[in-house]
């Protein structure tokens, strides 16, 4: 008996011994990588971090936490960030916030996400350079901002990376936005009627992405992502009442990131758009007769009353759109 207890004290010991080590090694990873973005010349600001979850969980709670990128086009900020993994294995960790901003560029439209009780599981691969296997991240609620205000709002959305099982480096992306909210902005431009008869929005995407190499922990330490060579488009699908827009295809990079391939575009009642993109000032009054003569051509040449099927082809630097050039292919990367 007196030999179990004792062996019942060596147990806990150890545990704790694991759990002190363990976290603190948490701790120096997360300050190793948000030294890593200030020598970088990132604006970095943390309150605190402190240990928590004896005796199951690793856990670190980043207090006061702002990083952006010099230029502030890319920023995250929280209050209050819980970091946290199982004891018996740290690389599936989970990140919660009860109140969380991010700012990104959309193309050249910024953007910045508000978002309520933000959680993000990351499972990686055991192994020194950590791949990412999958990651879902999700929140109750998501509101998206552009530069003139709110455009969206949506409720239970969510994002999933998965690894693929047939190369490492390419990665299955959906993206979920749950029940969406348009915002006065979306509202205005594409005009209340455009929701009759249809109810909620629907917005969907599914995608596959193909990297130079797989995304470990050396990605997250140089703050970016490895160069996209491939892009397949499974569906990327829009729609609000009777009006809706859809997607399709392939393209493949090169090394500065221009694209080569086909996306099929599919687009359900077009005229309601055109009068969306006169009210948004996208399409200038005196063009609108142009345009309209030569989608209903197309139109004709599909064969589907009121729809578009088209090809946008992406080759030798160009784009072209159903046979009509339309300059030059924006470059993923720029130079």
């Amino acid at each position: 008996m007196r030999k179990l207890v004792w062996l019942l004290i060596l147990l806990v010991a150890l545990c704790s011994a694991w759990w002190a080590a363990a976290t603190t090694q948490m701790q120096s990873t997360v300050n190793a990588l948000l030294d890593s973005r200030r020598a970088a010349g990132w604006d970095v600001t943390l309150k605190d971090i402190g240990k928590a979850g004896f005796p199951l969980t690793l856990q670190n709670r980043l207090s006061g936490l702002s990083v952006a990128e010099p230029n502030q086009s890319i920023a995250f900020e929280a209050p209050q960030l819980d970091l946290s993994a199982p004891v018996w294995w740290p690389g599936d960790l989970s990140a919660r916030a009860p109140v969380a901003q991010a700012a990104f560029p959309a193309g050249a439209l910024p953007l910045v996400l508000n978002m309520r009780n933000m959680q993000a599981d990351l499972d990686l691969h055991p192994g020194l350079s950590l791949q990412l296997e999958q990651m879902e991240a999700r929140s109750t609620y998501l509101e998206v901002n552009g530069p003139d205000g709110l455009l969206l709002e949506a409720e239970e959305s969510r994002l999933r990376v998965t690894q693929s099982s047939d190369a490492a480096n390419e990665y299955n992306i959906a993206v979920l936005p749950g029940r969406i909210t348009p915002g006065p902005l979306l509202r205005r431009v594409l005009g209340e009627a455009i929701a009759q008869p249809g109810g909620q929005p629907i917005l969907s995407a599914r995608m596959a992405v193909t990297f130079a190499r797989a995304l470990d922990r050396h990605s997250a330490v140089a703050g970016t992502l490895p160069q996209i060579d491939a892009l397949t488009v499974e569906n990327v699908d829009a729609a609000w009442g009777d009006v809706a827009l859809g997607a399709e295809g392939a393209l493949t990079f090169d090394a500065q990131g221009i694209p080569d391939g086909v996306l099929s575009l599919r687009v359900t009642n077009w005229s309601k758009l055109l009068d969306a993109g006169e009210r948004g000032g996208f399409l200038p009054p005196s063009m609108r007769g142009q345009v309209n003569t030569m989608l209903r051509l197309l139109e004709a040449r599909g064969g589907t009353p009121g729809g578009l099927d088209l090809d946008l082809v992406f080759a030798e630097g160009q784009m072209v759109l159903a046979g009509i050039p339309l300059g030059p292919a924006p470059r993923l990367i720029q130079p």
